[in-house]
C-alpha cells in the first residue's frame, strides 16, 4: 500500500478553501472536521454537545457535508445536518438558536467553481474568532504529527445524524429584525439575483404575502455558476442589470454563493457597492430606526463611514480584514453595524454575523421608510459628505515573487505615490497609504495564495485609477 502523503491545509481569513479533488477531498474534509470536533468537545467550549452542518450549491458540497457529519456523529456529538443546500447565515443562526457548541459550513463562498471550502461557526452565531481558529489549527497539527492523515468512519455513522430544514427558523429570525410590512406596503418592484447560490428562494419566501413585487433570477443550482464567480461585483452582475432595466424595477439586490454578502443595482442599472450599502444602512439604522451603538469597519472600507460616525458621535473601530474581526467586537460591546469591503455586513439585534438576505431587506426597508430609491439616497450622502469613489484590482504575480513583494510591502516607506504625497502609513493589515485629501491606497498580499490586492478610494474614479496604477507599480518593482 503506498505511503500516505501529509496533506497541506492552510486556514485563511474565513476557514479553509481548496481545489476540489486536488487538496479539497473527502479525506481532507474528514481530517479538518475531526480537528474542529476535537476543539468543540473540550470542556471549556460553551453550549450543548451539538454541531450543525450545512452546505452550499457547489459541486459535491452535499457529499463533503455528509462526510463531516459522519465524523462528528462518530465522535459523540449530536449532529444536525441541513436537509438541503442552505446559506452560511442560516447555519450560524441555527447554531445560535439551538444553543450548540459550533457548526461547519461547506462552502467556498464567492470563489471560482473549482474551489470548495469549510467555514467554522460558533455557538454565539458567528465566525470562530482568531484565537479559536489557532486552537483548531493546533488540533489539526496534533493529528498530522501523530501520523493521522485521514479519518475513517463507518458508513453507518450517517444513521446517527439528524437531518432537518434550517430555513424556517432562520427566516423567523430575520422577521424579528426588519419590518416586512413596511417593505411590502411601499410597492417597490424588486429583482433578486441569487447568483445560482444556496440563498436561492430566500427573499421571495421571506417577502411572500407582504405585497412586495419580487422577481428572482439565477435561482437554479448551477455548480459552475453560469460561467461567473458568485461574487456580487459589477463584472458578475450583468444579468441583474439587464433584469432591472427590462422590468423597470426600482432596485436589484444580489447575494453571493453562500448568501452572506450583498451587492445592489439602482433603478438606472448602476452598481451600488458595499461601501455605499454600508453607509445607507448606517444612516437608516441611526436616523430611521433610532438605534445606537459603536461601528466597526475593516481597513479596506470607505472613509464615508468615518464621516457618518463623526456626525452622529458614534465610536468607530477599525479592524483587519475578515468578518471574524468584526464579530469579535460584536461580542464585546453593542455594535450598531459592522462591515467589510467584500459586502459582508452585520447589524444590531441579530447574531454577530454577516448576512446577504438580511442586508437586502435592510436596504429595502431604508427605501420604504425614507421613500427614496437607492440612487436618491446616494446622491444625498455625496452632496453632504463629498464624492467617494472606489476600486479594487487583484494581481496574480509569479508565486516565486511573493516573498519579495511581501517584504517590500512590510519594509518600504515611499513618500510619494503617483504624484500624491504620503501623509501616513498604516500596517494594521497590509500596507495602507493615507494622503492629505482623504484618499488612500491599500496593498495587501494574501497569506494563502499568490494574490496581491490593490484597493483605493478618492474623490474621482480618475484619481482612483492613478493611485491603483501607482500601487501596481510598487508590486511590479518589488
Amino acid at each position: 500500500m503506498p505511503e500516505q502523503k501529509r496533506p497541506e491545509i492552510t486556514f485563511g481569513t474565513d476557514g479553509w478553501r481548496g481545489i476540489i479533488a486536488e487538496d479539497f477531498t473527502g479525506a481532507s474534509v474528514r481530517l479538518v472536521a475531526q480537528a474542529v470536533v476535537n476543539f468543540l468537545k473540550r470542556g471549556d467550549t460553551p453550549g450543548a454537545p451539538t454541531i450543525y452542518i450545512g452546505y452550499d450549491n457547489r459541486s459535491q458540497s452535499e457529499y463533503f457535508a455528509a462526510e463531516a457529519a459522519k465524523v462528528a456523529a462518530a465522535s459523540g456529538l449530536q449532529t444536525i445536518l441541513s436537509s438541503a443546500a442552505c446559506s452560511s447565515p442560516a447555519v450560524s443562526y441555527s447554531c445560535y438558536a439551538g444553543e450548540a457548541r459550533g457548526a461547519i459550513m461547506i462552502t467556498a463562498s464567492h470563489n471560482p467553481p473549482q474551489f470548495n471550502g469549510l467555514k467554522i461557526k460558533m455557538g454565539y452565531g458567528g465566525s470562530a474568532l482568531p484565537g479559536m481558529v489557532t486552537q483548531i489549527e493546533e488540533e489539526l497539527t496534533a493529528l498530522l504529527n501523530a501520523g493521522t492523515y485521514s479519518v475513517d468512519v463507518p458508513a453507518s455513522a450517517i444513521d446517527l445524524v439528524h437531518q432537518t430544514d434550517l430555513r424556517p427558523a432562520y427566516f423567523d429570525g430575520l422577521r424579528k429584525v426588519v419590518d416586512l410590512g413596511v417593505i411590502g406596503a411601499a410597492g417597490y418592484k424588486i429583482v433578486v439575483d441569487a447568483m445560482h447560490g444556496s440563498g436561492a428562494g430566500y427573499l421571495p419566501s421571506i417577502l411572500e404575502n407582504t405585497g412586495a413585487q419580487i422577481t428572482e433570477i439565477r435561482g437554479d443550482r448551477n455548480p459552475v455558476f453560469g460561467g461567473i464567480n458568485p461574487e456580487p461585483i459589477p463584472q458578475n452582475l450583468g444579468a441583474l442589470r439587464d433584469a432591472v432595466l427590462a422590468t423597470k424595477a426600482d432596485v436589484g439586490v444580489a447575494i453571493d454563493g453562500d448568501a452572506d454578502r450583498v451587492g445592489a443595482m439602482d433603478s438606472q442599472g448602476n452598481f451600488v457597492d458595499s461601501h455605499r450599502i454600508f453607509a445607507i444602512a448606517l444612516r437608516h439604522l441611526y436616523e430611521n430606526k433610532g438605534l445606537r451603538g459603536s461601528v466597526v469597519k475593516t481597513v479596506s472600507t470607505t472613509r464615508l463611514i468615518d464621516k457618518l460616525c463623526a456626525k452622529y458621535g458614534l465610536e468607530l473601530r477599525v479592524v483587519p480584514i475578515g468578518f471574524k474581526n468584526i464579530c469579535e467586537w460584536m461580542l464585546k460591546e453593542q455594535v450598531l453595524i459592522g462591515g467589510e469591503e467584500s459586502g459582508g455586513i452585520g447589524v444590531l439585534g441579530y447574531i454577530p454575523e454577516r448576512d446577504g438576505p438580511l442586508m437586502s431587506l435592510i436596504l429595502l426597508e431604508s427605501m420604504a421608510m425614507r421613500k427614496q430609491r437607492l440612487e436618491e439616497q446616494i446622491d444625498e450622502l455625496m452632496a453632504e459628505f463629498g464624492p467617494h469613489e472606489y476600486n479594487r484590482v487583484d494581481l496574480h504575480p509569479n508565486p516565486a515573487k511573493m516573498p519579495a513583494i511581501i517584504q517590500t510591502l512590510k519594509d518600504d516607506n515611499p513618500t510619494n505615490i503617483a504624484g500624491w504625497e504620503v501623509e501616513a502609513i498604516d500596517r494594521t493589515d497590509g500596507t495602507k497609504f493615507d494622503f492629505a485629501d482623504g484618499s488612500w491606497l491599500l496593498l495587501r498580499a494574501s497569506g494563502t495564495e499568490p494574490v496581491v490586492r490593490v484597493y483605493s478610494e478618492s474623490s474621482s474614479q480618475e484619481n482612483v485609477a492613478k493611485l491603483i496604477a501607482g500601487g501596481v507599480q510598487i508590486v511590479e518593482n518589488a
